[in-house]
């Protein structure tokens, strides 16, 4: 994967990331409903505390991943932290579907962030072998 799809990439996830968060966060009433059987109870100063929290993370998430695209130096750290975030996001959500409290729909957003983790490792990987290249070329 070259340098522009891997920036492209890297902001689109950004945009995932972002737009999920403040979605969230601006009505969370339709997003349980499209996530979950379960309602939310936001009166309970705790429950409410946790879920900003939460995806709050998820935004300050894309702000990292945005800065990978711009900054190819923070990529690893980044990205490899990110992979194992959305990799275990995944399986989380997928039980959540399993036992029936999760929707389809969350199950969907579990696969996506697994493709989102598959493509981090991808450029994972391409830096890492692009890097080797440059480091075995005689000077």
């Amino acid at each position: 994967m070259n340098e522009i799809w891997m920036k492209r990439f890297l902001i689109f996830a950004a945009g995932w990331n972002l737009v999920g968060g403040a979605s969230a966060l601006l009505d969370p009433a339709q997003h349980f409903a499209q996530m979950y059987h379960a309602p939310l109870s936001l009166e309970d100063p705790l429950q409410l505390y946790f879920y900003r929290c939460t995806w709050i993370n998820v935004m300050a998430w894309g702000v990292g991943y945005f800065l990978a695209a711009i900054r190819p130096a923070m990529r690893m750290p980044i990205l490899a932290a990110g992979a194992a975030g959305k990799f275990f996001y995944c399986f989380a959500c997928l039980a959540l579907f399993a036992n029936g409290t999760g929707q389809a729909f969350l199950a969907v957003t579990g696969v996506i962030d697994l493709l989102f983790a598959g493509m981090f490792a991808w450029i994972l990987m391409s830096s890492r072998q692009d890097a080797a290249h440059v480091a075995s070329q005689p000077v």
